[in-house]
């Protein structure tokens, strides 16, 4: 094996892991590789990677979900340079909203997007005393002398009254290894930025979590209105006496109101010919309406900024909006979608084209790694988001028995479009066993918000009281400070007298953004499989796939995949090193069929049995002292 920085000792599996790699980088192929949470795959990665950068001169870049998960890599490669005495500088790169000294002072940093965040800063270029401050700076020994933290630089710029995000991009050129998120690479609206300042064909990409690509290709090209986009649109146009603007967005409003007013089901498809025809008689007028739209709505934004507010506009949105929705509305495998939700409606863009919208960048790059606990089948993942050329395999977890004692509840099973009583009932009895059963810190999650309200709704709060637990309920559209503290809370009644009992959802930040390592978090019961509901726009997904793939792989790809892999991040929470134990139950009887989508470690260990016999099993467990605790 050659040379690699790995500052560990290895373990079962690692070596054949390190050789994988190694033989994938030497022929310049891409590669997939599936490992358990807990493997190592971030230092065994770099490990490879370092050396390879170092001889060939390259750039490692390091992708992730969001920007709150890009210090992970950096924080190995601290341990690294420091146990192994090697020199090499990298640092997790954030956006604007979160390195603007200028917005802090302006009290608008928790008030921004990204896009607004780069607006103030291009407004304020010539005044911002951070910007000017870093005219006369050139001492960088500091910051490079080893791998940094964002938070690090971030600190040492507040220190130094200099901007930060201007350090980080001179930062750019003495780095060999870069950690950010996504979208600076699969964003193309702004991925060329990184393109120009690193140049990917002279860097390896690395994609950590990589089981989320298919949605985040998805999210970045998609958008959405509501009737009140339209509504504020319309006060603007008024505050700017836009007398033309204020007449198609009136007609515009009055449309959408009939529209919501006539929808039988919650969701159909809109069609935007109809809108035009009614509002704006042509499609050129619609156009003119649209650039109108975002001119005004910038020349308010311009506005707002001088005036120390949020530079934020609806028109400027809406106007957006619409310029995007006509100019994809007729590629294949683009949707225009219309949702009642709350009295409301909201009009959505979805884009679904991942692996067509994907498949060129990966080109260029000199190798490309994706890697996660969830991406099996290969195949299946390869072609859904583009990979041609690939070298792929899936590593056995390190762990088994002596770790998880998993069951799959046959009686349970959420399937149908709504929950019934009595099969809710159920599962709150099978609940009430875990808990009763199981004093220590556990997780519900459910497979979707609609049954988490079910439950709570028929008791399950009032049946987990009676235990002495300490609830903690994950909601929709909790902010990341609500969110953080949260879970700050819930870790802390590991090592209490009152266990804490997290509430949460598959797919959710829970369920997939949080670590829970020891006795944060020693049990996990899954309530149901988390299948899409079977939305118009959820059929739409199949369809595009089934075209694409063929009908029996278009409903695996779009609709069971996503599904079992939303089911496995949320079982791997509990498992973050082979020291960790956990109990964990299925809690529904399809899950059967689906074992070899599942983690290796469910189906080494997976026992099947009556939802009734839930609680005698969980006693045998403790019995047998199996549960270290």
């Amino acid at each position: 094996m050659k040379k690699i920085f790995f500052p560990y000792k290895i373990r079962e599996f690692q070596e054949d892991f390190l050789k994988f790699i190694q033989f994938g980088i030497e022929k310049s192929k891409n590669i997939i590789v599936e490992a358990a949470t807990g493997f190592g795959k971030t230092p065994l990665i770099l490990s490879v990677l370092i050396p390879k950068a170092i001889e060939k001169n390259l750039k490692i870049l390091w992708i992730v979900k969001t920007g709150s998960e890009s210090d992970r890599p950096i924080e190995e490669l601290k341990i690294a340079c420091k146990n192994l005495k090697i020199n090499v500088f990298g640092f997790s790169f954030r956006g604007k909203k979160d390195m603007c000294l200028l917005l802090k002072d302006l009290k608008l940093s928790n008030k921004v997007n990204h896009e607004e965040a780069s607006l103030v800063c291009e407004a304020y270029k010539n005044k911002c005393q951070y910007k000017i401050n870093l005219e006369k700076f050139n001492d960088f020994e500091w910051l490079i002398k080893e791998p940094r933290l964002y938070s690090e630089i971030l600190n040492f710029c507040i220190e130094n009254k200099i901007c930060p995000y201007k350090i980080q991009i001179s930062l750019l050129n003495y780095a060999t290894i870069l950690a950010l998120s996504y979208n600076y690479v699969i964003d193309f609206k702004i991925n060329h930025f990184m393109k120009n300042k690193i140049g990917f064909k002279n860097s390896i990409l690395v994609i950590d979590e990589a089981h989320n690509l298919q949605q985040a290709a998805s999210e970045v090209n998609s958008d959405k209105i509501t009737i009140g986009t339209v509504e504020r649109a319309l006060k603007e146009a008024e505050l700017l006496k836009n007398r033309d603007l204020e007449g198609f967005l009136d007609a515009m409003m009055g449309y959408l109101q009939k529209f919501l007013n006539s929808m039988k089901n919650e969701e159909t498809i809109f069609q935007l010919n109809e809108l035009i025809w009614k509002c704006f008689g042509d499609e050129d007028s619609f156009k003119e309406f649209c650039e109108e739209a975002k001119k005004a709505g910038s020349k308010l934004r311009r506005q707002r900024l001088l005036e120390g507010k949020t530079p934020r506009s609806s028109l400027y949105h809406l106007g957006e909006f619409w310029i995007k929705v006509i100019n994809n509305v007729n590629i294949d495998g683009v949707a225009l979608t219309a949702l009642k939700e709350n009295e409301s409606l909201t009009i959505e863009f979805t884009d679904m084209r991942a692996g067509e919208l994907l498949n060129k960048l990966w080109d260029e790059f000199n190798s490309c790694i994706f890697c996660s606990g969830t991406l099996k089948p290969l195949e299946a993942f390869a072609e859904i988001i583009g990979v041609n050329n690939y070298l792929g395999k899936v590593f056995p977890s390190p762990y088994s028995k002596e770790n998880v004692a998993a069951f799959i509840t046959k009686g349970l099973s959420s399937k149908g479009e709504e929950l019934a009583d009595e099969m809710a009932k159920q599962y709150i009895k099978a609940l009430e066993d875990f808990i009763k059963a199981l004093n220590v810190n556990l997780a519900i999650f459910t497979s979707s918000y609609r049954i988490q309200n079910k439950l709570l709704t028929l008791g399950l709060k009032e049946a987990i009281e009676k235990y002495n637990r300490e609830i903690f309920i994950e909601k929709q559209n909790m902010s990341g400070g609500e969110t953080r503290e949260l879970i700050k809370k819930f870790k802390t009644c590991a090592e209490g007298n009152q266990k804490g009992v997290l509430i949460g959802v598959m797919g959710g930040k829970f369920a997939e953004g949080a670590d829970f390592p020891g006795k944060q978090l020693e049990a996990i019961f899954l309530v149901g499989i988390p299948f899409e509901k079977l939305t118009v726009k959820t059929q739409l997904y199949i369809n595009y796939y089934s075209k694409i793939y063929g009908e029996e792989k278009g409903r695996y790809y779009a609709y069971v995949l996503p599904a079992l892999k939303r089911a496995s991040q949320a079982l791997g929470r509990a498992l973050r090193s082979k020291d960790d134990y956990a109990i964990m139950v299925l809690g529904d009887e399809r899950y059967i069929r689906y074992l070899d989508l599942l983690p290796d470690y469910i189906q080494k260990t997976v026992k099947t049995i009556r939802f009734e016999a839930l609680f005698k099993a969980l006693e045998e467990i403790k019995a047998s002292g199996l549960n270290k605790n």
